[in-house]
């Protein structure tokens, strides 16, 4: 990307919510660091600490001493969607992505929706193949697009990945949801005010450290009654 189109993105905040990422936390940020500055001239670094009982929030003070650009918040452990509208709230740039502490995707795998930021609202960033995934995993992900699909019209390849949220419009928000379905709603409410939503390719890396936290029963059921009420409440 030339310095012509970089000059020419908004501005850029990247939320990372947190929670006991020691094992992957650095290498993010560092790669963060690294890249961002190819597509932004502006962008900053908001990382949520949900609480975390490991030392996450030892190693962002490290660079938060060193780089103005990256935030620390605290906030006691309430769950992964707490964490990201934390950070969303938290956003100073036009336009805010959350990012996952874990490294399954970095600055460069948006690359192909960052051009959108110009015209749209809501850039929807759909994975590739899944390597990792278990056959219970890909039925899991069908299974909810077919859900979305059948109670909201949704007909988006992905919407529980990348997102890119015009800031403005989703700091307005009232957001219900907290657990998985968070970001189905936020799609759907920008649907409804006929906000503009696109999509485009991103990418999909396995988890660098940490474990799989959201194909637990008790989480995929919370999934499916969140969608449920929603529909009945709305």
């Amino acid at each position: 990307m030339s310095k012509k189109i970089k000059q020419k993105l908004p501005s850029f905040t990247i939320a990372i919510p947190a929670y006991n990422e020691e094992e992957s936390l650095p290498w993010v940020l560092n790669d963060t660091l690294r890249h961002a500055p190819v597509y932004f001239s502006d962008f900053e670094i908001v990382v949520v600490d949900d609480g975390s009982s490991d030392n996450t929030s030892k190693i962002v003070r490290q660079y938060t001493s060193k780089d103005k650009r990256i935030r620390l918040i605290h906030q006691p452990n309430s769950g992964y969607g707490n964490a990201m509208l934390r950070g969303i709230r938290a956003a100073r740039k036009d336009f805010v992505a959350y990012m996952p502490a874990d490294g399954q995707f970095l600055v460069r795998d948006m690359r192909h929706c960052f051009p959108h930021m110009r015209n749209a609202d809501l850039i929807l960033g759909y994975r590739g193949p899944r390597v990792d995934y278990s056959v219970y995993r890909h039925i899991l992900s069908q299974s909810y697009l077919f859900l979305l699909r059948l109670l909201y019209g949704l007909r988006y390849r992905d919407v529980n990945w990348l997102t890119i949220w015009r800031t403005r419009d989703v700091q307005k928000m009232s957001v219900t949801s907290r657990g998985i379905f968070l970001l189905a709603e936020i799609v759907i409410r920008f649907k409804r005010k006929g906000l503009r939503i696109v999509e485009a390719p991103s990418f999909y890396r396995p988890r660098r450290g940490g474990r799989v936290k959201n194909t637990k029963f008790r989480i995929v059921l919370r999934t499916l009654l969140d969608a449920l009420l929603f529909r009945l409440a709305h």
